[in-house]
């Protein structure tokens, strides 16, 4: 019985001796709770319920990154309960994501944890080469050709000093004005599904574009609009390069239509050169990889 009663006390010593030991002074109390991650594709948002604590200075949040093999550390400040974080991959399975609260004096707190799988990264293209395309007089055509300046061909010889000029002389050849805006076509006499331009504007007088559509065809008759483009450049002997022009089915004929020029009262207009590009894409799926 004194044997029972020895161990009995040493057991309460210790269980007071522990309820009176001091907390780690290298560690705070504070605590981020109320963690939710959403599954995005290719990536991941994660909140928490703001810590409101008056000590509280940010929040650290780690995670094993498959990709590059590294741990990756991100800090937020206590002005934000989110974060978005992009380049992760299904295929990997669950992100680990460890939350740590740091007070004013830069003390941890507890850290704290939540595990989400992200949905399938969506596949892009990148470019894999940029054909030029060659064209010549042959392949062009105008409803508005000017007869005393500018013929058609000197669009595709190669010096930017020449020009071609779209019709203005109504008075000397009232027969020759076209109805509607001034335009260019030109066959690729090959399919394209993407593709892309440069220009370049005449160097001293005419009217420059400044608002284009750009349409796609097969036949040359009927035609869908693939862009429309604004703010061109207005500096003479300036040019232009486009953005990678799509389209849902390949065409093989494009119409270059000026709806406004820098002189806005007439419809005619003035380019030195143009080229023209075939695109190749190919599809990357990084799930895949």
């Amino acid at each position: 019985m004194k044997n029972i009663a020895r161990i009995v006390w040493l057991l309460a010593f210790c269980g007071f001796c522990l309820s009176c030991r001091e907390e780690d002074p290298g560690m705070t109390p504070l605590v981020v709770g109320g963690l939710r991650a959403e599954a995005l594709s290719g990536a991941i948002r994660l909140s928490w319920t703001p810590v409101e604590e008056r000590g509280f200075l940010y929040a650290e949040v780690s995670y094993y990154d498959f990709g590059t093999q590294t741990t990756v550390t991100e800090l937020c400040s206590r002005y934000t309960n989110t974060l978005y974080i992009d380049g992760l991959l299904n295929r990997y399975g669950k992100y680990r994501f460890t939350f740590t609260a740091y007070d004013m004096q830069e003390r941890p707190g507890q850290p704290v944890y939540i595990e989400q799988q992200c949905l399938k990264a969506e596949s892009y293209y990148v470019v894999v080469a940029e054909n030029p395309i060659t064209l010549t007089v042959e392949q062009l055509g105008t409803n508005a050709q000017e007869p005393s300046e500018g013929p058609l061909a000197q669009l595709i010889d190669g010096d930017p000093d020449t020009y071609f000029q779209s019709f203005w002389d109504e008075y000397t050849y009232p027969e020759l004005k076209p109805s509607g805006y001034h335009y260019v076509t030109f066959d690729l006499r090959q399919e394209v599904s993407a593709l892309k331009f440069q220009y370049w504007n005449r160097k001293r007088g005419g009217s420059l574009p400044q608002v284009v559509n750009i349409y796609g065809g097969q036949d040359g008759t009927t035609w869908k609009l693939l862009s429309h483009l604004e703010n061109l450049p207005s500096d003479p002997g300036s040019s232009y390069t486009s953005e990678t022009i799509l389209s849902e089915e390949p065409v093989s004929r494009i119409k270059f239509e000026v709806v406004q020029g820098t002189d806005t009262y007439q419809p005619y207009f003035a380019l030195a050169e143009i080229e023209f590009f075939e695109i190749v894409r190919a599809l990357i799926d990084p799930e895949t990889e």
